[in-house]
Formats: structure tokens, C-alpha cells, sequence
């Protein structure tokens, strides 16, 4: 298997890899413009999200409504509409890997209280931390933006790039590794010098 294609394995969505890897060029280029725009709309022009899909309906309703009498006094066609409903397969595509994120998170969580994984709780803390950094500069719109651009450059950008990339993640992972490592020996020593002393004061 070559690179491209354990990458496009790695995403799992058909659909969601087309667009992320650039092959469904409208798509991406339709979700990227629409990502913009919509950030735009509310970062920059001061739009409220409920009011706007409020006003888009709307203004929706009404202009079908008016082709659909127009169509009747002229004798035109009927607007043709797709069929609107939600499918069970497109429903299980976004329930599916909702459900293997929060199994994931319960899992995290009993390891911590059920196991007292000191090291699974630094690296939790260390993630809400720098989410709670984060949040507290950036909005939730420019987060949700920020996302979609690098999930629309990181995997093209992975592909062409991925010897020098996978290179430099390694060295960065042995680094980080080595950090933890420390400090997983710091706070287990001082999780076992607190119950000695205890102890000693008892005795």
C-alpha cells in the first residue's frame, strides 16, 4: 500500500477524504469558500448565528412560496425540490464516530478515577489547559474555522511532505516522551514520600 492510500485509509470517510485530499475539488473549494464566508459574516460584519439561519430560512420559504404561485398563474414547472429528509446511513455516519469519541472520553475518565493513571490525568490537564488558553483568545466561530482550513491543508500538505514530516514528529514525540517521563517520576515520588511520612508521624 502506498502512501496516498494509507492516508486516504487513515481518514476512513470516502466522502471526507475526496474533500480534505483536494480530489473533490467543487466540494472543497464550496466548503472552504462557505467556511469563509459564514466567518466573515459573523466575526467580522457582527452577525448573530440564530437571527441569520432565522432571516436564510425565511427569506427561503418565501421565495419558494412565491415561484410556486408564479408557476401556477404562468403555467410554468414547478420548482423541483431534492428530496428533503435524513437518511439512516447519513445518520450512523456522523452517530458512529460520536459515539467511539465518547466511549473514548469514558474510557479517560475511568482510568483516572477508577485506576489513579497519574500520568493520564497530566496529560488531560495539560490538553484543558491549553484548550482553555486557547478559547480564552480565540472565539468559537475562529476555532471552527481554524479547524476546517487545517483540515483542508494539513492531509495535502502530510502527503507531499510526509518523510520530512514523519521525521521531525518522531524527534518531537521522543521529546515529549522524555518530558512526561520525568515527571511521571516526580509526581510518583511524591505520591509515595507523602503516605511514608504519614506514617512516620503515626509511629
Amino acid at each position: 500500500m502506498d502512501k496516498k492510500s494509507h492516508l486516504l485509509q487513515s481518514i476512513g470517510n470516502a466522502l471526507v477524504a475526496d474533500l480534505v485530499m483536494w480530489k473533490n475539488k467543487r466540494g472543497g473549494i464550496l466548503l472552504l469558500g462557505s467556511a469563509t464566508l459564514f466567518w466573515i459574516l459573523f466575526e467580522k460584519c457582527g452577525y448573530s448565528f440564530f437571527p441569520f439561519v432565522a432571516n436564510i430560512q425565511l427569506l427561503v420559504v418565501v421565495i419558494l412560496f412565491l415561484w410556486a404561485k408564479s408557476a401556477i398563474l404562468f403555467n410554468r414547472p414547478m420548482p423541483e425540490l431534492p428530496n428533503l429528509e435524513i437518511t439512516e446511513a447519513s445518520l450512523l455516519m456522523v452517530a458512529d464516530p460520536l459515539r467511539l469519541l465518547i466511549n473514548t472520553l469514558l474510557s479517560i475518565a475511568r482510568d483516572i478515577y477508577v485506576n489513579r493513571n497519574a500520568k493520564q490525568l497530566f496529560r488531560v490537564s495539560v490538553v484543558l489547559w491549553t484548550i482553555s488558553l486557547v478559547g480564552s483568545f480565540l472565539n468559537f466561530f475562529t476555532i471552527l474555522y481554524l479547524g476546517i482550513v487545517l483540515g483542508m491543508l494539513i492531509p495535502i500538505l502530510y502527503e507531499r511532505y510526509q518523510d520530512h514530516i514523519d521525521e521531525k514528529l518522531s524527534v518531537t514525540h521522543r521529546m515529549i516522551q522524555t518530558q512526561f517521563r520525568k515527571i511521571d517520576e516526580r509526581l510518583l515520588q511524591k505520591l509515595i514520600a507523602k503516605p511514608t511520612s504519614k506514617i512516620k508521624k503515626m509511629q
